[in-house]
């Protein structure tokens, strides 16, 4: 099967000007695909630079070197070397990404804020509406709050929030950050179902999760991230 999402030789260091220039080193030739309707978990212990990798994966970084080579619109995108309005592009019909924290503008209603994606993909307006209302029905949200912006809702009604804006639209590609961070079971049980019905769908997922349970019903496949550290760092 054609990946969806091919890494070859990707490395990451940081370096810290303020500090004498320092350099930490993240990954270290990372490599692996990802297909349609797998599931890629990423383990290693905390710190090992997991949520780095995914930051790669969606152009938040510029890697030191290798590849990220996406399919998008009919061809392959090179996201770690391609122009910002690209990368842009890319995140409108390709790559979608959920956090464990939610940043949006102050001001813009919940209803707003989970219909947008779609908007942006020219859905139209009234039926935007009515699929982010779905999706914020089901992830239990009361119909109370779609009017308020979230900035003062809890941790786990903006993780809620953030689900339903990132599942509205599902992306061939999915990075998920621990996704059900802040959710109590009955909406993590929701989010499981939600991955599970974006990957039958087609999308490609690669996802943090130190929930051991939930890993193990998400996951087709594990993958180790101390497999991309130098020597030096394993020791």
């Amino acid at each position: 099967m054609t990946p969806v999402l091919s890494v070859d030789g990707l490395s990451k260091t940081f370096v810290l000007h303020n500090q004498g220039g320092i350099t930490l080193p993240v990954l270290d030739g990372a490599a692996f695909t990802v297909a349609a309707h797998e599931a890629v978990v990423i383990t290693g212990v905390s710190g090992a630079g997991k949520s780095t990798l995914l930051r790669l994966l969606f152009g938040n970084y510029r890697p030191s070197s290798g590849r990220i080579d996406i399919r998008h619109r009919g061809g392959v995108v090179n996201i770690a070397a391609t122009p910002p309005r690209t990368v842009l592009d890319v995140r409108r019909w390709t790559v979608g990404w959920v956090s464990q924290f939610l940043r949006v503008i102050p001001r813009v209603s919940v209803l707003d804020l989970v219909r947008e994606p779609l908007l942006l993909r020219n859905v139209d307006a009234e039926l935007a509406a009515e699929t982010a209302a779905r999706l914020l029905t089901r992830v239990n949200l009361p119909r109370r709050l779609w009017s308020l912006a979230p900035q003062t809702f809890s941790g786990g009604e903006q993780q809620r929030v953030n689900i339903a804006r990132s599942f509205v639209a599902p992306s061939p590609v999915l990075l998920l950050d621990e996704p059900t961070a802040s959710l109590d079971q009955t909406n993590r049980d929701i989010v499981v179902e939600l991955i599970a019905e974006a990957r039958s769908s087609g999308s490609a997922i690669v996802g943090i999760f130190h929930d051991e349970a939930t890993r193990e019903r998400v996951a087709t496949r594990l993958l180790d991230i101390t497999a991309f550290k130098s020597d030096a760092e394993r020791a």
